[in-house]
């Protein structure tokens, strides 16, 4: 499942009760907002057992640089169990070449500290209409809510694929989306190093 501040107050510990394998929770977007949810979350589903990463709603409405510090600030207080995700859904405006320049330029950052790729996160339209096909040798959760799957422009292939927005887990209160494993991969594909 994936989460943020719109699933409100949740129940890690009923959560995870649930057959869940991993937990993406929203950190941070653009140069200064903090998912006001995201610690919390963090602290809470690792304490109840849960695998968890954190991702960034990028925008091109502020410098790379000053995005990837607060991405880093807020997730840095935490241990991660998984890759980060950058979140792309919107070009803000701006011209194709120079979203795709700037979202390489947040990718090498994220290698440089952390000494691993992202994960690129987007619906299928925003994916294929902002990093198709330049992106696809990165993993990628791709969101499609529909019982077919994501379909990429060019020879990518998906990671993840968030498969509906509509997900009822116990222990949370509001909708939420729930994801699947494309088979050929698996929860070990997207651990941190450390962690493998």
């Amino acid at each position: 499942i994936d989460v943020s501040h719109h699933q409100k107050q949740i129940n890690w510990k009923e959560v995870s009760k649930e057959p869940i394998e991993f937990v993406y929770i929203k950190a941070t977007e653009g140069a200064t907002y903090v998912d006001p949810m995201f610690h919390k979350n963090a602290t809470e589903a690792k304490k109840a057992g849960l695998l968890i990463g954190a991702y960034h709603f990028f925008r091109m409405t502020s410098s790379v640089e000053s995005q990837f510090k607060n991405f880093k600030s807020a997730m840095n207080k935490h241990k991660m169990d998984l890759i980060p995700m950058i979140d792309v859904e919107t070009d803000d405006k701006r011209p194709r070449k120079e979203v795709q320049k700037a979202l390489d330029k947040f990718i090498q950052l994220i290698k440089d500290e952390y000494g691993v790729s992202p994960m690129i996160y987007g619906t299928q339209r925003s994916y294929n209409t902002y990093c198709a096909p330049e992106f696809h040798k990165y993993h990628l959760y791709i969101g499609r809510y529909s019982t077919k799957h994501p379909e990429i422009r060019g020879k990518g292939t998906y990671t993840i694929w968030q498969y509906s927005e509509t997900g009822r887990i116990k222990g949370i209160n509001k909708n939420v989306d729930k994801c699947r494993f494309n088979p050929k991969y698996s929860i070990k594909d997207i651990l941190m190093p450390k962690n493998r």
